[in-house]
């Protein structure tokens, strides 16, 4: 059999753990109020406009909001209908690396990381919001990575883990401002792409928000292209 290969060397990745952090450091720093422990339950809506949000700490007063609840989004509005798609990984140890580079094939994927682990992953699997790693999951990540390097079969695994990813109906994320309701924009259901696509998401819905007016780039992903629904104002 013949193989083919594409090397892209200049194909970067983010250590998604430490950016989290790193998030966090900088948004305290330039003073922004965060509440943690605290559970959005509802949107507060007066004549087609938003007016604040009620959260298990109680009421909160505001003229914008910005939905990005990720899997979770549809349980503070369900239209558009953003599901979670389930994705398991296993962390495997390869002192010295395996390989310097990402490794993608047409099933699976192979991540190192600087500190010697190495990723596997990953699955899609339609299983609600059960993020448990299965046996089966498992089998089908670690045939793929051995399909790529059969030198895997040598290496421990350290750690496994699943999460949620947001899907809209139609696979492409939901952006920009609510054609029904005043006030209200979303930025979620990035299904596989959330951390690659967050910086301009941030930039494009930031800039909506600030200016009034929302950029042709994010017409396409537009929570209006869905059919619409009853607004019920209270």
């Amino acid at each position: 059999s013949t193989f083919g290969a594409l090397r892209f060397p200049n194909d970067i990745q983010v250590e998604n753990r430490r950016l989290v952090t790193a998030l966090a450091n900088s948004i305290n720093a330039l003073g922004v109020r965060t509440l943690t422990e605290t559970t959005v339950e509802s949107l507060t809506i007066k004549g087609h406009r938003i007016t604040g949000v009620q959260t298990s700490r109680g009421a909160i007063s505001c003229r914008t909001v910005v939905l990005a609840a990720g899997t979770w989004s549809s349980f503070i509005r369900s239209h558009p209908a953003i599901t979670p798609v389930r994705g398991q990984m296993i962390c495997l140890e390869s002192k010295p690396q395996l390989t310097k580079h990402v490794i993608f094939s047409p099933r699976g994927y192979l991540v190192p990381r600087q500190d010697g682990r190495l990723l596997a992953g990953s699955t899609s699997e339609n299983a609600g919001f059960a993020r448990r790693v299965t046996a089966g999951g498992m089998a089908s990540i670690l045939q793929n990575a051995l399909e790529i390097s059969p030198a895997v079969k040598d290496l421990p695994v350290i750690d496994s883990w699943a999460g949620l990813r947001p899907r809209a109906a139609d696979g492409l994320p939901v952006l920009g401002p609510c054609g029904e309701i005043d006030g209200l924009f979303y930025a979620t259901g990035h299904y596989r792409n959330g951390i690659l696509l967050a910086p301009l998401t941030a930039e494009l819905i930031s800039e909506a928000i600030v200016a009034g007016v929302a950029s042709p780039l994010l017409a396409p992903f537009s929570p209006d292209r869905f059919s619409s629904q009853p607004v019920v104002s209270v």
